[in-house]
């Protein structure tokens, strides 16, 4: 996959999709498969899934899910939830558990949507 810029909210950012992440990142690398950077703009999706008995489909589809969920944590970033609600880590517009509930439940959610031609 090719790296893009898109636009969140009238921000640019830089989506990445990459081997390894980069060295101020590294930490990450064992139990990340995504990262989302807010002050450089940028998100990184490993090309590799941590579930690495997958076939290629289901790794098009971690990737996809992946990218789903940063992309929900540049948004509520971008909203400025994610700096006002209780201001730490565990505040709800940050917590990892509200974000992969957007991430995982948004295709259904614009599926009926687009059942009902209200998008």
């Amino acid at each position: 996959m090719d790296s893009k810029t898109i636009n969140i909210l009238g921000t640019d950012y830089r989506i990445n999709f990459v081997d390894k992440f980069p060295e101020h990142m590294s930490e990450f690398e064992d139990n990340a498969d995504g990262l989302f950077n807010g002050l450089n703009r940028e998100i990184f999706i490993h090309t590799r899934n941590s579930q690495q008995d997958l076939t290629e489909s289901g790794k098009k589809q971690g990737i996809k899910r992946s990218l789903r969920h940063e992309i929900i944590h540049a948004f509520l970033h971008e909203s400025g939830l994610a700096a006002n609600s209780l201001n730490h880590y565990s505040a709800w517009a940050e917590n990892e558990e509200m974000v992969d509930w957007f991430a995982i439940q948004s295709p259904k959610i614009f599926k009926v949507f687009q059942e009902l031609d209200i998008l």
